[in-house]
């Protein structure tokens, strides 16, 4: 009977692992999201995996051997508890096919952050001050809402002088 396994990848490896095992016809999922990240002050989009380092694989080890799977270009071991390797539930992986890569899944992961987060401004003449990120402005910049004199001022800031809270 086929069930979902968890498998421990090389480092980095995980697309190869994932090609690998469809070039055997066995089927694995790699759960991934595209996220915005700072990168040299500049607003990125990546893709980043869930878990780095692991991934499922769907298989029947009475007809495929634990050894193959161990065995295939890009996996080190399956995950184990005990004597035998560690079976997922069903509903977990198909969940997180259903999840993967959506909206909100993308926000939790962004390290950037969201409009009503409080931050601290690390440079400049606010060096100290606590302000709300309000949006990004541009790839570089952000506008933050900053009280001065009791009063709410939108002010725009680069990426790299100030951080989440």
């Amino acid at each position: 009977m086929q069930q979902w396994y968890l498998a421990q990848c090389r480092p980095r490896e995980e697309e190869r692992a994932l090609l690998n095992l469809k070039n055997q016809g066995i089927e694995a999922f790699y759960p991934y999201a595209e996220v915005k990240k700072l990168h040299r002050r500049k607003m990125v989009t990546r893709t980043e995996a869930l878990f780095p380092g692991y991934i499922f694989i769907h298989a029947d080890l009475n007809i495929i051997s634990s050894v193959t799977l161990r065995s295939t270009r890009g996996i080190r071991s399956l995950v184990r508890f005990g004597a035998g390797p560690c079976t997922v539930p069903n509903e977990l992986v198909y969940d997180l096919m259903l999840h993967c890569d959506s909206d909100e899944l993308r926000n939790q992961l962004s390290d950037l952050p969201r409009p009503g987060d409080k931050v601290r401004i690390e440079q400049g003449p606010f060096a100290g001050l606590e302000a709300i990120y309000q949006e990004a402005d541009g790839d570089t910049r952000a506008i933050l809402l900053l009280t001065l004199l009791q009063k709410a001022t939108p002010t725009s800031f680069g990426n790299e002088e100030f951080s989440r809270l």
